[in-house]
């Protein structure tokens, strides 16, 4: 199956909504209109965009602020890109595996399956080329100034109404999954589906649904999933980091002054530094309540499970390396990464993962 536009996210253009109004200017300050995927109060993701506006608006005195709007209110979840390209807002918060639809190699800076993790990504993408090649193709393809900002770590595999006890119980299962992984999903025999965050819980309640991933223990719970689906499978072999971003209207942002672009961007490293932390300390803390308060089943799937899941990843994501000239430079650049870091990880980090269980079994009692 070769990756076409059909097979991943669909987004249309957006026209400018007349409730988004010109920037706004008075007496030397502006006012930036920001519109992001999310609900309000949406763990782990509404707080980015809050946390960014906030941030701005101290480092400049006020004179920028910006006006967050949630997913629905201004556009709909999959719209902001669209609308912030077209300049009906000026900024977003959302994640590249949203506008796989309209360039499928937009997803290399957000989630590869078997891909870079939340520190190697942002290592590839502030050290290793990675934030050039994504501005210079978000800017010429979308009119988009993009920062990575947010970034979950290691997900979960999903949520399903039965046990995956071999490749064959994937086959024909309707299940929510974004990006590459969904296409992944969908060359060993599921149906992938993408809808809106928000609007999965409904979906599974109903029975469209026989299974989903979003995040982790944190989203997953608060999103009650536990609800309508009692086996909770690892690894998240789509998602081993799902980066969003903040993305400026590319005119708006060479508009700012040099030191509001210097803030803006400052402000974005923080934001996205917070969540980093929150992600790792909630995902542990309602782990425990999973297991301890619900009875979730937690389950790793199958070897032959993973082994086949690693080679559709694999010829994925190498078709997607080849889609456009755009898309073989960026290839090149993440998986020279991957590949050096896959090997020092080996050397250092699964030692100390496998040491530390160990020092956790002969300390009990």
């Amino acid at each position: 199956m070769t990756l076409n536009r059909r097979t991943f996210l669909r987004t249309g253009a957006v026209a400018a909504p007349a409730a988004l109004a010109a920037p706004a200017y008075a007496q030397g300050k502006r006012k930036l209109q920001m519109v992001m995927s999310w609900p309000h109060n949406f763990p782990g993701l509404a707080s980015i965009a809050y946390n960014f506006a906030e941030f701005v608006d101290k480092m400049t005195d006020g004179d920028l602020t910006v006006d967050v709007a949630a997913a629905g209110e201004l556009v709909a979840a999959f719209e902001v890109y669209d609308a912030v390209g077209s300049g009906a807002a000026d900024c977003m918060h959302s994640t590249p595996a949203y506008i796989t639809g309209q360039w499928q190699p937009a997803v290399f800076f957000s989630q590869i399956p078997f891909g870079l993790t939340q520190v190697e990504h942002m290592a590839w993408m502030n050290h290793g080329g990675g934030q050039e090649l994504q501005h210079e193709a978000f800017r010429e393809i979308f009119g988009l100034v993009p920062f990575t900002c947010g970034q979950t770590g290691i997900q979960m595999a999903g949520w399903f109404n039965k046990e995956i006890n071999n490749i064959e119980d994937l086959r024909g299962i309707t299940m929510r999954m974004p990006g590459l992984g969904g296409e992944v999903m969908r060359r060993v025999g599921a149906n992938a589906v993408l809808i809106p965050a928000q609007e999965i819980f409904p979906a599974l309640q109903s029975g469209a649904l026989d299974g989903t991933e979003l995040q982790g223990p944190w989203l997953d719970t608060v999103s009650g999933f536990y609800q309508h689906a009692k086996y909770y499978y690892a690894p998240g072999f789509q998602e081993p980091n799902s980066a969003g971003e903040i993305a400026i209207n590319a005119n708006v942002f060479d508009e700012l002054s040099p030191s509001h672009q210097a803030i803006v961007q400052h402000a974005i490293q923080s934001a996205n530094s917070i969540n980093v932390g929150e992600w790792a300390y909630n995902n542990a803390q309602f782990y425990q309540t999973l297991k301890n308060e619900h009875g979730v089943e937690v389950r790793e799937y199958p070897q032959d499970v993973i082994d086949e899941l690693a080679k559709m990843s694999a010829e994925a994501v190498a078709e997607l390396g080849e889609v456009d000239d755009r898309a073989r430079a960026i290839y090149a650049s993440y998986s020279d990464y991957l590949k050096k870091a896959v090997e020092y990880s080996v050397a250092a980090e699964v030692p100390y993962y496998r040491a530390r269980v160990r020092q956790v079994e002969v300390t009990k009692g």
